[in-house]
């Protein structure tokens, strides 16, 4: 496959996504609000790397990169599935989705963008390159915080009790609750800015097949 061929379907494919992603927002969709902390981050990645077409042919081919491609894989699989779910419950006007992903997490979708970035940063980090994507990876997941509260805030004016009682019963965008006595929303950017400590102390090379 030429190097067009493979920016082509690329492109292609991040069309479709964008496609999905601007039309699973509750906030309505015509405003497509979901998009903008992944478009910073997209647009991060562009900027920090002139030679952006070529490393991500790299690393969505080459074995060397294959930690950080599995925990993309896994990102993937969670948004579209969840995605899915959600799509299901419309077509059906289940109204409030409790079932599947949204059984483990109220956010399934959040969490499978913030896991499939999260292995393009780990694998940009593999290959080298300066760690610019890890700020833009860590204000993404603060945008996604920002963007799942506004959803909360609007689901329970529409649900009432019945989401606060889902609320209560599954945690917010980690699938295991706090342990301590701290809101879901400070607990899950104290564990975002841990993991981006470890992205700037982690040894990459370590785990850079060859």
């Amino acid at each position: 496959m030429t190097d067009s061929k493979i920016r082509h379907a690329i492109e292609a494919l991040l069309s479709i996504l964008l496609t999905l992603l601007q039309n699973i927002v509750y906030g309505g969709y015509c405003i497509s609000v979901m998009t903008i902390p992944l478009f910073a981050y997209l647009i991060s990645l562009g900027t920090a790397y002139p030679n952006l077409e070529r490393d991500m042919n790299l690393l969505l081919f080459s074995k060397e990169f294959v930690v950080g491609r599995i925990i993309a894989l896994v990102g993937l699989v969670i948004f579209i599935l969840s995605a899915a779910q959600l799509l299901r419950g419309y077509a059906k006007h289940v109204g409030l989705v409790k079932t599947g992903f949204y059984s483990a997490v109220r956010h399934p979708q959040y969490t499978g963008i913030i896991v499939v970035t999260l292995g393009l940063t780990v694998m940009v980090l593999t290959l080298g390159n300066a760690p610019q994507p890890v700020f833009a990876w860590l204000l993404q997941v603060l945008g996604y915080i920002i963007l799942a509260r506004y959803e909360e805030w609007h689901l329970e004016r529409k649900y009432v009790e019945n989401y606060l009682q889902y609320k209560q019963h599954v945690p917010f965008m980690l699938p295991f609750k706090c342990p301590f006595k701290i809101s879901e929303t400070l607990f899950t950017i104290l564990l975002s800015a841990i993991v981006t400590v470890v992205l700037f102390l982690f040894p990459f090379n370590s785990i850079r097949f060859s």
